[in-house]
């Protein structure tokens, strides 16, 4: 692991699923932004009698050292925004496959170079995108192709969180002070966070791709530069309407990601703080509730922390690294029988539309033409 130190959020959900994996162990990394907090993940994470690094750059030269058959079969990447595409490059250099967390990279170019750079060297990536692991989700998708709901007419994703609605950053939360600094969020702040969570979801459930965006977005604590808060018109290649409402600050609001798919024939509702229900509505009020019951629970996010760290979010991480590490141990045959996870074209395709997004969401020059209204997503080709 690189990153996801004591203090980090998602370092400890990371830790416990790769417990939950069954077929996973941490053995070593470089878990902190400093020697110390490195090792002070040593004891605490069971890692007394192994070497551990102070620097992901020295982790990865004495890998690169190593015979192959004696490096980690992989490792992931815990870490704020800004260090996916630099821990990531160096992990290609040294030959080590990355489980990496979202978004794929900050930028356009940083995608592109990103996948060029894992083609060229043959290292496997893979971003750990949970929600297919989610079975309701998966059923939504299912249900959506059989024509359940009809022809579908709009849909509406939102992930509302309210944990930044206070100014937590100039209280010593480190979640909310690295969440409002471009250099290691994104200069487009809640989009490079949360878009990419909304993005995929649309993709994945409606088999639909975005086409062009128009956007709106701002920092709404004041003394934040960079946004909490957007909105997100989409449109599809098959012309069907689509919102994403992002927000850091939406008070009172813990319930992760929150999909709405509407249709002719009825609709579709799934909340990620019940991940284990589906709800289908009818023209005629009928309600029919789908359940898994043997999916872990769900629960609402912290009130000063991110969503995640639920149950059903460690179960669904562990799968992801259950699936990953047995498609690099040769459990699989192609990359495209590993279902889980975000692959490096998925990747490059969000942060196509996250650059798209951002582009919509600025501010006209003084004396240029105002930015236009909707802006294509153009995937480069690499």
């Amino acid at each position: 692991m690189i990153g996801g130190g004591l203090e980090s959020f998602m370092g400890p959900i990371h830790l416990k699923a790769i417990e939950k994996s069954g077929n996973v162990q941490l053995v070593t990394g470089a878990f902190g932004s400093t020697r110390k907090t490195t090792y002070d993940c040593q004891e605490p994470y069971g890692l007394a009698d192994r070497k551990i690094y102070g620097a992901y750059r020295e982790f990865f030269r004495a890998q690169a050292r190593l015979p192959k058959d004696q490096r980690v079969l992989f490792v992931s990447t815990p870490l704020p925004n800004t260090m996916h595409y630099p821990v990531a490059m160096a992990a290609m250099d040294a030959g080590v496959p990355v489980l990496g967390e979202k978004p794929f990279t900050c930028n356009i170019d940083e995608a592109a170079n990103l996948v060029r750079k894992s083609r060229a060297v043959g290292v496997p990536y893979r971003v750990a995108m949970v929600y297919p692991a989610y079975s309701m989700l998966s059923k939504a998708r299912d249900l959506i192709k059989d024509g359940r709901i009809g022809i579908m007419r709009r849909v509406i994703i939102s992930m509302q969180l309210g944990w930044m609605a206070p100014r937590l950053e100039n209280r010593g939360n480190r979640q909310a002070l690295w969440r409002t600094d471009a250099r290691k969020n994104g200069a487009s702040g809640v989009v490079h966070d949360l878009c990419s969570n909304c993005q995929f979801v649309m993709e994945y459930v409606t088999g639909l791709r975005i086409k062009e965006v128009c956007a709106c977005g701002h920092p709404c604590v004041p003394g934040r530069l960079i946004p909490d808060d957007a909105v997100v018109m989409v449109r599809t290649d098959k012309g069907l309407p689509a919102v994403f409402l992002l927000s850091q600050v939406a008070t009172g609001h813990r319930e992760g990601l929150v999909l709405e798919v509407l249709g002719d024939k009825g609709s579709i509702r799934w909340w990620e703080s019940s991940a284990n229900e589906l709800v289908v509505l009818g023209n005629d009020g009928e309600k029919q509730l789908y359940k898994d019951e043997n999916a872990a629970p769900s629960a609402l996010g912290g009130v000063d922390t991110p969503f995640g760290g639920s149950d059903a979010y460690v179960e669904a991480l562990a799968r992801v690294y259950r699936e990953y590490a047995e498609f690099l141990a040769g459990g699989a045959k192609e990359p495209g029988d590993c279902v889980m996870g975000m692959t490096l074209e998925e990747g490059l395709r969000s942060i196509a539309v996250i650059d798209a997004v951002s582009k919509s969401m600025l501010p006209p020059r003084e004396g240029e033409p105002p930015v236009p209204k909707w802006i294509p997503v153009v995937v480069p080709k690499v």
